[in-house]
């Protein structure tokens, strides 16, 4: 049976003579020899297609890359253009990216965090895929140092960088404050940023009726009221003072719960907090007009804040849906 199944993995025609001291089908001659074969080769035996597994796993070596010593290739050629058929151009590929068709890339904490329908780590919150990296940080929590943290850096930019590698076309953080490593974090990568939620906060501001103020929920509002998150976000430090209320909700018993990190909460309490503190800020602040959420676990709960507030709420995931619908544009279908 060895005999037979040596004799099985070789070309034994002498149009189509090999190296005699090899003996093995190469890849190219298999697949050469594949297209002549036709109906034949649905009548091999198990014994030919074990010998050419063989030769194949034997012969064909593809050394695994670290994706730490390579770069990106170019991306001039790997969109597909939404028409009939394909671009008659070749389509690029690099060593060290493993899936491709994912626009957004997110770097993941390592936090011991239920992740429900809505938060950014839980992938059914899109209509669309996104690629996930979970970031090395030593402490989850240097996120919210006003001054960056270099190891924390330093996870964040290997994540996004890996990221990159995936061939991705922007890529989010997964917390508000998040916002005070946008400068450090971009000026170290080759793709759009998009730290935080907080980003939004300068259009907002600006398209605002006359004496109207946006409503930023946070999950610690002293800390955001510092202001170094939202500055680099874009927003100056005067037009936050002047036209926007912050409310934190650290002090609610649910939600530090939650953030306290230790892998369960309740949602529906959880709920209740976010809509106490809406609450309580809409009654100390009667000039609100739209809400922003900071925080990526507040976005399951969006809906609710809109239906008690009665206003417009944007949150992360609005962020990311309108980042992703400009990578990614439709054509406009329809009659004139």
């Amino acid at each position: 049976m060895k005999d037979e199944t040596k004799q099985n993995s070789v070309i034994s025609s002498d149009q189509d003579h090999h190296d005699a001291s090899t003996n093995v089908i190469n890849r190219r001659d298999f697949l050469t020899k594949s297209v002549g074969v036709g109906v034949g080769a649905a009548v091999l035996g198990s014994g030919l297609l074990t010998g050419v597994d063989s030769a194949l796993a034997a012969e064909a070596k593809m050394p695994t890359t670290d994706w730490k010593t390579v770069k990106p290739g170019p991306r001039a050629n790997d969109l597909y253009a939404e028409q009939s058929g394909f671009n008659d151009t070749d389509v690029t590929w690099w060593p060290g990216r493993n899936f491709s068709g994912v626009t957004i890339g997110l770097i993941q904490f390592q936090a011991n965090l239920p992740m429900i329908p809505g938060n950014m780590g839980n992938a059914t919150t899109f209509d669309f895929p996104m690629a996930y990296r979970e970031m090395n940080a030593a402490n989850v929590y240097d996120v919210m140092s006003t001054t960056p943290v270099k190891q924390f850096t330093d996870a964040a930019v290997e994540a996004a960088q890996w990221l990159e590698m995936q061939g991705v076309r922007a890529i989010m953080g997964n917390c508000g404050f998040w916002g005070h490593y946008q400068k450090a974090v971009q000026e170290r990568i080759d793709t759009p940023f998009f730290s935080s939620s907080l980003m939004m906060l300068p259009m907002m501001v600006r398209c605002m009726p006359k004496n109207q103020k946006v409503g930023v929920v946070t999950a610690n509002g002293p800390l955001l009221g510092e202001g170094a998150a939202i500055e680099n976000c874009g927003l100056s430090l005067e037009l936050m003072k002047e036209l926007v209320v912050i409310e934190g909700l650290q002090d609610e018993p649910e939600f530090a719960r939650a953030m306290a990190v230790q892998g369960a909460y309740n949602p529906a309490k959880f709920e209740q907090d976010v809509l106490k503190g809406i609450k309580r800020m809409l009654d100390k602040n009667k000039d609100i007009g739209v809400i922003l959420l900071e925080c990526t676990e507040l976005s399951p709960h969006a809906h609710a804040v809109q239906r008690l507030a009665n206003m417009p709420v944007w949150d992360y995931t609005s962020l990311t849906n309108w980042i992703h619908s400009g990578c990614v544009r439709r054509p406009f279908v329809g009659h004139v």
